[in-house]
């Protein structure tokens, strides 16, 4: 049974999606299925970026070589996308740099920061201000101070109908462990506030329309990668370093899981996994190494591609390398008899 609190959050959830509904975002853009009823995601992660930097040419390259390979409706950045540290670090002046490869082509993208986003002299939130004044950044923080984390928001994808049909997650997996003083070391977790967040907007997304499907993107891996990838339904392309998720489990991809409208989520952190393994009828996926390569000896770089049919309650994932190859392309959710 529902929790009185639990109940009134839902409904004021609600109340806020349809205002939203109502007004385009603050840069004016609405997504949507083209002509032939397909959107298409391109996803950059890990690329360790700053103008200057000796391997930092090979991530221009790579992303324009990508963008015209695929010509993506949409770019998400999940963490670790300009680093750095030191007083005088170029990090507002490399994320000019890097966003004008979206902005010259009018393509939309969309930020997850990750842990090492904020390690120079510009904090998150005026990254999320800075980020939010450029041109079709659709960055926003719909949960604001109640939940932890600073970018948690939601992107809906619109049919030709002009209903919301699926449901793009941009969140914040936050940094290192804040608790150290208990014995707890490592990664950060998602906050409570933020599990409860997202089941609250899930479940206002649902009311409006009950066939609605989420996808999620963020940087840490959840726990339950490593189970994935042992355990799990089906899983295809390469685990080469151990998972390096929080130590300790809030919960999120168990609501994941119960919520029932998850296809998939999408990470980075990791630099030397490409994997996507399923697990409960969710698709757990790495995005594709983006940087120049800077982290002992990796392949190639490049993004991952995610697909969405409209009207269809899967999606076509495969890694998009600089040189133009193609790996793993696969349809998830894949049946449990491998089909």
């Amino acid at each position: 049974m529902r929790t009185l609190h639990h109940f009134l959050y839902t409904v004021l959830t609600l109340l806020f999606i349809q205002a939203l509904c109502l007004q385009l975002s603050a840069q004016e853009v609405s997504l949507q299925f083209d002509g032939d009823r397909q959107f298409k995601i391109a996803q950059f992660t890990d690329t360790h970026f700053y103008t200057g930097g000796e391997k930092s040419p090979e991530v221009i390259e790579n992303i324009k070589a990508v963008l015209e390979a695929e010509h993506p409706d949409l770019v998400i950045l999940t963490g670790d996308i300009v680093s750095g540290n030191g007083e005088n670090w170029p990090t507002l002046e490399s994320w000019e740099v890097l966003t004008e490869l979206f902005i010259e082509k009018e393509l939309p993208y969309a930020v997850a920061f990750g842990n090492h986003d904020d390690e120079a002299q510009v904090s998150r939130q005026e990254l999320l201000e800075y980020l939010s004044g450029r041109p079709y950044c659709l960055i926003s923080d719909e949960g604001g101070a109640k939940v932890a984390g600073t970018g948690n928001y939601t992107l809906p994808l619109y049919n030709h109908q002009g209903e919301p049909e699926k449901l793009i997650y941009c969140m914040d997996s936050r940094s290192y462990s804040l608790a150290g003083d208990k014995g707890i070391e490592g990664y950060g977790w998602f906050d409570r506030s933020q599990v409860d967040w997202f089941i609250g907007t899930n479940e206002a997304w649902l009311e409006l329309n009950q066939e609605i499907q989420s996808l999620l993107f963020f940087h840490i891996p959840l726990p339950e990668y490593r189970q994935a990838y042992d355990q799990g339904e089906f899983r295809i392309g390469k685990r080469k370093e151990k998972e390096c998720s929080p130590e300790i489990n809030t919960g999120m991809f168990a609501e994941m899981a119960l919520q029932g409208n998850v296809l998939g989520c999408f990470v980075g952190h990791d630099h030397n996994n490409n994997y996507a393994a399923q697990l409960f009828n969710i698709a757990l996926c790495y995005g594709y190494f983006s940087g120049g390569n800077s982290y002992g000896s990796l392949p190639l770089n490049g993004a991952r591609i995610i697909e969405l049919k409209e009207g269809s309650r899967n999606f076509t994932s495969w890694l998009r390398r600089r040189d133009g190859k193609v790996l793993y392309k696969h349809k998830f959710p894949v049946s449990r008899k491998g089909n």
